[in-house]
């Protein structure tokens, strides 16, 4: 049947990782920057933390529950299209940008255009996976991302490393570029192909979906946003504690890749682009192995029939990564340092696959799309909106450019150990809810 014509199952699952590479390499490449960035525009380290972290977070997390109706309603596709193009405009105005405001406003729509992926992806990968294959096939995505900061740092660095040896470039019609400039402008181009990609996905049936309230099992064509309160409502003790626990996970994750190059060049003297090349490698090396083994731990423990294997997965990596970020942070031997950082990274990827693979099994499908843009909505002010803001302004206030790595160290311990505290008292339960929302 033309109907069932397109990407489905992992052919689909690799497509949505690669658009996700891409989207978390376009978010991160300011931070690879920031130090150019910084000198060019004589911006506070206040102003960065608000550019990679706020000014994102804000129109990401506002546009994400009308997203999330729109996903449930079957049409996918056009949110990704839409998204696509939309970030890579706003990373080519970025590159343009010759001022603090240009940059925010900039940054506004990369996050405005970024907030499509998630409802649309989530809602795509529920509806094409079967359950026990969820787990793996929510690592790739989160994978992904973490692949996607790391090409952001490593080829990045290396592009940023080349256009630093010809003094920028001199495109027609846009004058002469800096090196940082040049280096976001050229990073919008490859996008194009995967909004063409995208149309090659089979499109999502519109059909009446069943759903169990209290008990009495009814048909609905299209469940509101009040439905999704109400079902996370029920189930607080569970929803609210998880969500919490990933969160966590997401700032710190979100705050290390904002911060980490800029550590590296204060605290050991590298330059962008070295700082770059060497955290873009251990992040390419750590990064999948730890959500590789996030996923694969989650898929065999739900299988053994632990129903609460995901937040005591995500109580794990997060209580592990307090040790870590001590060793990352305040280690003063070079490669000690750098140790720390990589188990930090494999970590954190460890903590990504069962933080968002718990929403997907607490939630019925026709809920998904709703309930996964409030639990991004969350996560995302949380994660980007404060975390990089709040080491921005400990280390302009408190611990001064020297000391970012206690700014950072300042941030993790609490936020860390909540975290895992959260994530027990989620598992603690979770234990009555056992049967599939599929």
């Amino acid at each position: 049947m033309p109907a069932q014509a397109g990407l489905a199952g992992w052919p689909l699952v690799a497509l949505l990782a690669t658009i996700q590479l891409a989207a978390f390499s376009d978010r991160f490449l300011l931070t690879l920057v920031a130090t150019p960035l910084k000198q060019a525009l004589a911006l506070s380290d206040t102003q960065l933390g608000l550019l990679q972290g706020s000014a994102f977070a804000l129109p990401y997390a506002l546009a994400l529950p009308l997203l999330g109706i729109v996903a449930d309603s079957g049409r996918q596709r056009g949110l990704l299209v839409g998204g696509v193009l939309l970030w890579s405009a706003a990373t080519f105005a970025n590159g343009l940008a010759g001022g603090f405001s240009a940059l925010l406003a900039a940054r506004l729509i990369l996050g405005l255009g970024q907030s499509a992926f998630g409802p649309a992806a989530l809602s795509l990968m529920s509806l094409h996976l079967r359950p026990d294959r969820l787990g793996r096939g929510l690592s790739a995505l989160t994978a992904a991302a973490t692949l996607g900061r790391s090409v952001a740092l490593l080829a990045g660095g290396a592009v940023l490393a080349w256009l630093t040896a010809r003094g920028g470039l001199a495109p027609p019609a846009l004058g002469s570029l800096a090196p940082w400039q040049a280096l976001l402008v050229l990073a919008a181009l490859p996008n194009v192909i995967l909004a063409i990609l995208v149309l090659r996905i089979r499109p999502s049936p519109r059909v009446a979906t069943p759903i169990r309230w209290g008990g009495e099992r009814r048909l609905r064509r299209g469940p509101s946003l009040r439905d999704a309160l109400a079902w996370i409502g029920r189930r607080r003790r569970t929803y609210l504690p998880h969500a919490a626990a990933a969160t966590a996970a997401v700032l710190m994750t979100q705050t290390l890749t904002a911060w980490a190059p800029t550590f590296y060049v204060r605290a050991f003297g590298f330059s962008p682009a070295e700082s770059g090349l060497r955290l873009g490698l251990l992040v390419l090396i750590a990064a999948p192995l730890g959500h590789a083994a996030g996923g694969f731990a989650l898929d065999r423990m739900r299988s053994a029939g632990r129903a609460d294997a995901a937040p005591l997965l995500l109580a794990l990596g997060l209580a592990l990564a307090l040790p870590m970020t001590a060793l990352a942070s305040l280690s003063p031997d070079l490669p000690l340092s750098l140790v720390g950082f990589a188990g930090l990274v494999a970590l954190l990827g460890f903590t990504s696959p069962p933080g968002l693979a718990g929403i997907q099994i607490l939630t019925p499908r026709a809920l998904r799309g709703r309930v996964n843009a409030l639990f991004l909505a969350t996560v995302t002010l949380a994660g980007y909106g404060l975390g990089p803001l709040l080491v921005g302004l400990l280390s302009d206030h408190l611990f001064g450019e020297a000391g970012l790595g206690l700014a950072l160290l300042a941030v993790y311990a609490p936020v860390g150990g909540l975290g895992a505290v959260a994530a027990l008292a989620a598992r603690r339960a979770w234990g009555p809810i056992r049967r599939s929302t599929r």
